[in-house]
């Protein structure tokens, strides 16, 4: 078997493990991305829960701040009443006055700071019902991508441990080659020679479909070593039934020559 043969072999097993797993990567990546969407609609539920347990705070506190000056008001009324002087009377009046002053802002602050906290639960609860429904979808999106899993899962056991044999008997030259090639996450690692034309010699790359020099379909058909296309620069291979096509009409081609030959001695 020559190396571009065992490194087909190689490759034709990897075909398999790619379709059988492109269903178990979308399943992956769905369920990521759901989970990615859990996690930003728990950060924007923490966010919410933070300024809210802040605004309630604040809001406590102005409670309590109103209700000081409420009774600060009614102690300072109680002297006005039992006040002897006019100028006593005056500076309890001007301090209430103030406190009054200070308690509508205060009252004015929490108002704004109940309608932020509405607001605030609000969100919280529509966040809260946004991540109820998503939980659901991840996990329809978890028991999916486990369903998938296991469906493949003895398939692709005996895949790999094809692959397992196959690689073995690849050379470590063209492994080499292959590796590359995958790893840049070519499309076509591999593509088969097209024939367009036997007469006229006209062969194409499978992948690119660029017309190949008849050099390399011919160290593909008698040597089988390791060729590349001249422009997507794919490992190129020929399939058997092909080959065998080809070798048949030359070996017709030739014993015609050789009858032709022998006629005209």
């Amino acid at each position: 078997m020559t190396a571009t043969a065992k490194l087909l072999r190689l490759f034709l097993v990897d075909q398999q493990l790619r379709g059988l797993k492109s269903r178990l990567t979308a399943a992956e990546r769905y369920l990521s991305q759901q989970d990615a969407t859990l996690k930003e609609l728990d950060a924007k539920g923490a966010l919410l829960a933070s300024q809210l347990r802040q605004l309630e705070a604040t809001a406590k506190n102005d409670e309590v701040e109103i209700s000081a000056i409420d009774q600060r008001v009614s102690a300072l009324r109680e002297r006005m009443n039992n006040s002897r002087t006019s100028k006593e009377h005056a500076a309890l009046l001007t301090e209430i006055s103030t406190l009054k002053a200070d308690r509508g802002l205060i009252e004015e602050r929490a108002l704004g700071g109940l309608t932020k906290i509405d607001e605030l639960r609000k969100q919280s609860e529509a966040v809260g019902a946004e991540r109820a429904e998503r939980v659901k979808v991840r996990d329809l999106a978890r028991a999916d991508r486990d369903a998938r899993a296991a469906e493949i899962k003895d398939r692709v056991a005996e895949l790999e441990g094809q692959r397992a044999e196959a690689l073995k008997e690849v050379p470590k030259a063209a492994l080499t080659a292959y590796d590359e090639r995958t790893a840049l996450g070519v499309d076509d690692v591999m593509a088969g020679v097209e024939e367009q034309d036997r007469r006229n010699m006209d062969y194409t790359c499978g992948s690119c479909y660029t017309h190949l020099p008849i050099e390399q379909v011919s160290i593909l058909l008698r040597r089988g070593d390791l060729t590349t296309c001249p422009s997507c620069d794919a490992i190129l291979y020929m399939e058997q039934t092909l080959r065998e096509d080809i070798t048949t009409s030359n070996e017709k081609k030739r014993k015609k020559s050789a009858a032709a030959s022998a006629a005209e001695e």
